[in-house]
């Protein structure tokens, strides 16, 4: 029992560590990212260590697996080197159950990777955003509700909204639109209706709809217009308004299976962000991968002299294992294979793999 706790302690202090290095370069690294943004001028030092901060957990979010990988190669290599592996071989236990309370410790860091880290990582950067839209004094805005879309952009002349009940052919029409449009002091001044939008790079089309010139002068339906087809010039084509809803790691993993069906029903497509939710959830596996990855070349087997070339071997496997999570991911994005076959193969050919490793060598 003392075994299994001090091996428990001991992983999570390494982790820990290793984490907390990870963000603090992390820091430095964003810091230095907004400080290419025009707003960077006009803001203090602290200001911007302080977005520096915010924007720092979900970027250190994808890199757990390599922090993983590092926190197995310190453990193993300082049990081994202190002679800990043959003591525990000499008492007669197998080092496969010797390994038992460290992978279900790993596992115990994954389930709180994902379920408190993940929330805390997405809140922080919508603080990081909010603070940028300030600093900035950008006018574009997104929201994605039960009863549709809602977006917001900013131009010379003043404002206008949107909403769009609906996206059809993947963005390129949005549905029983409705657009307010204000000018610099916030009055509103036309309003339109249209039963279709037709989204192009640099303009929408509306069709069969309605157009109300507002003032204080006449009732807005007595200056009321049909129209067939009537354009309008705007910089939001769908690509800007797919990114303005957020990228699925900037979602809190409690809140994405809502989301996702928010998106289907407005219409757009939801395979990135079903791939990402069942990664997040097949991570606590990939991590106890990576962590028998780095254990079983460093195990501390006499007959393996050659420690700092078993380093590097493993090093090397434990990098290719997160760069086949990641072209596995990129393969379910863009549907060329299913979501599940992406999402939860690597972690379990990884285990698979390691664990067959790890048997031909232990001799016990």
């Amino acid at each position: 029992m003392r075994l299994n706790i001090y091996f428990s302690k001991k992983i999570i202090l390494i982790f820990s560590l290793t984490f907390f290095v990870f963000l603090f370069f992390s820091i430095f690294l964003n810091w230095i990212d907004i400080l290419r943004f025009d707003f960077s001028k006009t803001i203090n030092s602290r200001k911007l260590f302080y977005l520096a901060v915010l924007k720092t957990p979900i970027t250190v979010h994808p890199l757990i697996p390599v922090i993983t990988l590092l926190t197995s190669l310190t453990f193993f290599v300082s049990i081994s080197r202190n002679s800990e592996l043959i003591i525990i071989r000499s008492a007669g236990r197998s080092i496969l159950r010797s390994l038992l309370i460290p992978t279900l410790t790993i596992l115990f860091l994954g389930v709180f990777v994902i379920s408190a880290l993940n929330p805390i990582s997405t809140i922080m950067y919508k603080l990081y955003e909010a603070e940028v839209r300030s600093s900035s004094n950008s006018l574009n805005s997104y929201s994605l509700e039960d009863e549709g879309i809602w977006l917001r952009e900013g131009f010379s002349d003043g404002q206008r909204v949107v909403h769009a009940r609906s996206v059809a052919k993947v963005g390129a029409t949005l549905k029983k639109v409705t657009i307010f449009e204000f000018d610099k002091d916030r009055i509103p001044n036309i309003r339109i209706s249209a039963k279709t939008a037709i989204v192009k790079p640099n303009s929408w089309t509306l069709k069969d709809g309605k157009i109300w010139k507002v003032n204080r002068d006449n009732r807005p339906e007595d200056r009321a217009k049909s129209f067939n087809q009537y354009t309008i010039k705007t910089d939001l084509n769908f690509e800007k308004i797919r990114l303005g809803f957020g990228e699925p790691n900037q979602i809190s993993i409690w809140e994405l299976g809502n989301y996702i069906k928010r998106i289907e029903k407005a219409g757009f497509s939801t395979l990135k962000h079903k791939v990402y939710l069942n990664s997040e959830i097949a991570l606590p596996f990939l991590m106890i991968g990576m962590f028998l990855i780095g254990g079983m070349l460093t195990m501390g087997h006499s007959k393996l002299s050659k420690t700092g070339l078993m380093l590097i071997v493993t090093i090397v496997l434990g990098i290719g294992a997160f760069l086949l999570n990641n072209l596995t991911q990129i393969l379910s994005q863009n549907g060329a294979i299913p979501i599940l076959l992406g999402a939860w193969a690597p972690p379990f050919i990884t285990i698979l793999i390691s664990l067959g490793v790890i048997l031909h060598l232990e001799d016990g």
